[in-house]
């Protein structure tokens, strides 16, 4: 049965996608295919160039301790001109010193990844050639980053539309979704407040919406299990902290799901037919 891993965006939230991943290292769960989408591409990257749990782990504490964006203060003459409020020089520094590979066709388990073209507002679905431009795309989300040039378009996140891109990865072969989302669907503890977290939440209702029509229009087509971390999680998406604790309780959250909700066959004979 082929299993495909899909690791979906969400910003500092993305460290409790290391806990799943150890979760499925620890249980033997293996993983045919990769999906990735903004947090979700950086980590399958690592994942699919065989990062083991610990490694990984390690680079979100790096992180914590070095912050990859920084102030593009240009949007302060620029005005409403202006692409975006940081810039991804740091993200690109951290990407090509800690990968240890450059294209895709190098990974140790397939990889795709999702962006959204920004003129046709298609999902787009990369997975060969350069890896580097195809995750700083998955991963520009504005106002935060700017908008990518690769393969002759202009891409940004692909959350936009296919955060947990389910039909993708059944039409690529999946027998077995692994999904983990980045947030607790539903209402929320708090209300919004501020521009950034008052769009983040209208972008985040749209997406449920999708991702719920999704899971009903496949639920036939493959084997399910979705998790979603209703723990407490970061508001700012931005700012990596407490990547420890958040990777512990996405562990043990998801450990917990993960022998609940496979049937001990099913866990034993995911993978290759």
């Amino acid at each position: 049965m082929r299993s495909a891993l899909l690791l979906g965006g969400g910003g500092s939230r993305g460290a409790v996608e290391v806990g799943f991943y150890k979760a499925l290292f620890e249980l033997g769960i293996p993983v045919d295919r990769i999906f990735g989408t903004s947090i979700g591409a950086l980590n399958g990257a690592f994942i699919a160039a065989g990062f083991t749990p610990e490694q990984l782990e390690a680079l979100w504490i790096r992180l914590e301790k070095k912050p990859l964006f920084r102030r593009d203060w240009r949007f302060l003459w620029k005005g409403a001109k202006a692409e975006s409020l940081y810039q991804a020089d740091g993200l690109v520094d951290f990407l090509e010193s800690a990968l240890p590979v450059k294209r895709f066709e190098e990974l140790k388990i397939p990889l795709v990844v999702t962006a959204t073209d920004l003129t046709t507002s298609d999902p787009v679905y990369l997975d060969s050639g350069e890896l580097l431009p195809a995750l700083l795309a998955s991963t520009a989300m504005p106002p935060y980053l700017p908008p990518v040039a690769h393969q002759g378009r202009r891409l940004v996140d692909g959350g936009f539309v296919a955060n947990v891109p389910i039909g993708e990865a059944i039409t690529r072969g999946a027998q077995c979704i692994l999904a983990m989302l980045c947030h607790c669907a539903g209402e929320l503890t708090q209300i919004p407040r501020g521009l950034l977290e008052v769009q983040e939440r209208v972008l985040r209702i749209a997406l449920e919406q999708k991702f719920r029509h999704d899971l009903e229009h496949y639920k036939d087509r493959a084997r399910m299990i979705v998790l979603e971390p209703c723990f407490d999680l970061p508001s700012d998406l931005l700012k990596i902290r407490q990547v420890s604790s958040l990777i512990q309780q996405g562990y043990q959250f998801s450990k917990a799901e993960l022998l609940s909700r496979m049937p001990d066959h099913f866990r034993d004979h995911t993978g290759g037919e």
